[in-house]
């Protein structure tokens, strides 16, 4: 799709990025001196061989004049549109709407694709699809280079597995020169717009079910939780327990880690719901999972060891999903999350900000729905 760039070519495509952008919005004006390499290099953590090529190219596009013992100062700001990687045309002119996203494996992933297509079907507007995989690397890397095809903005579902990641992926979406919405997955901190689902709403309509139905003793479990997204998931759970005067501490269990597998997408919520089930299998009598996902795992790993759902233990997910998922004799309780529709509200609200007519909040919460069923 692109070409491959070594990892100092990337942080010298971003740092070059960084500059312009600050360059275009006056943080220094024509005639003035741009920091040092040496504070350039401390600022971006990487070399000043790495920082002197990214004003190599700021003095190519004739943005900046270096002087010998002199520094480096501002000669003109970037022009507004119409230029490329080097200056001149885009390499491609596409004057579209980009849709980037891990694959469509995912049903959640493929429906808010959906969602998104069909919106711009309505609104006759051109889109540019692209897969990324679990790489994200390769999606930061599209990310920072579709202003060479003149893309006019981009929905983006977020590859980030560690706080690693986030801290590269949050690097690339503020050196951004176009307009960025967020969906699915929540990032503080980038000033961007986001669409995702309203967790909190999702994991107390869940607990709230499950106190109406009687139980007593609630858990909550969770992957991938260091995330804002199942950090909501939990606050829900915590507000219904807590209006109830129920324990909403001791039999939570939060890991922070997550692999998602396209190929055997229960072997890690199976392992997570065997380890629950042996430090709380004897406390409580409902879970409620933070995805569907973990509440197949669950009741796979209460199987294992007799447990019968929902007689001796009931259980509920977030999510609605039905694809990779074993079938039940008895359907999953769940919350269905509106997946479409946050693909159609996020190119909505990109088209938005495109147009400078957004006025809403910078983040769209959409709440789904209770589907009752055998697991409760």
């Amino acid at each position: 799709m692109f070409p491959m760039l070594t990892e100092s070519q990337k942080k010298a495509d971003f740092v070059f990025s960084e500059l312009e952008r600050r360059i275009a919005e006056g943080v220094w004006k024509v005639g003035e001196q741009i920091p040092t390499e040496a504070e350039l290099s401390e600022e971006f953590s990487c070399s000043r061989g790495t920082v002197s090529r990214a004003i190599a190219r700021l003095s190519h596009e004739k943005l900046v004049e270096r002087r010998t013992r002199a520094g480096t100062r501002v000669v003109q700001r970037p022009q507004p549109g119409g230029r490329g990687r080097n200056g001149g045309a885009h390499a491609l002119d596409l004057d579209a709407c980009a849709c980037i996203y891990p694959s469509v494996e995912h049903e959640g992933i493929a429906m808010i694709v959906q969602g998104f297509q069909s919106a711009a079907n309505e609104a006759r507007q051109r889109v540019m699809m692209l897969t990324t995989g679990m790489d994200f690397r390769k999606e930061a890397e599209i990310v920072g280079r579709l202003s060479e095809f003149n893309v006019r903005g981009a929905v983006i579902y977020p590859v980030i597995r560690s706080p690693q990641d986030q801290v590269y992926y949050m690097q690339m979406i503020l050196a951004c020169p176009y307009p960025v919405v967020i969906v699915g997955v929540n990032i503080p901190g980038v000033n961007r717009l986001g669409v995702a689902m309203d967790g909190q709403h999702a994991a107390y309509t869940m607990a709230r079910h499950l106190i109406e139905r009687g139980a007593k003793r609630i858990g909550f479990l969770a992957n991938y939780a260091w995330v804002p997204t199942v950090r909501d998931r939990y606050m829900g759970y915590r507000q219904a327990l807590s209006e109830a005067g129920m324990d909403f501490v001791s039999l939570s269990y939060q890991s922070t880690e997550m692999t998602p597998r396209f190929d055997d997408p229960l072997e890690e919520p199976t392992q997570l719901g065997r380890d629950y089930l042996a430090r709380f299998g004897d406390a409580v009598d409902a879970v409620v999972c933070a995805d569907d996902f973990l509440a197949h795992g669950l009741i796979r790993a209460a199987r294992e060891v007799g447990l019968d759902i929902p007689g001796r233990l009931r259980v509920t997910g977030v999510g609605g999903l039905k694809k990779n998922l074993p079938t039940l004799p008895y359907p999953l309780t769940t919350y269905r999350q509106p997946f479409d529709l946050m693909g159609a509200t996020a190119f909505r609200t990109l088209l938005d900000q495109i147009a400078g007519r957004h006025a809403g909040p910078p983040e769209t919460l959409i709440r789904g729905e209770f589907v009752p069923g055998g697991t409760t």
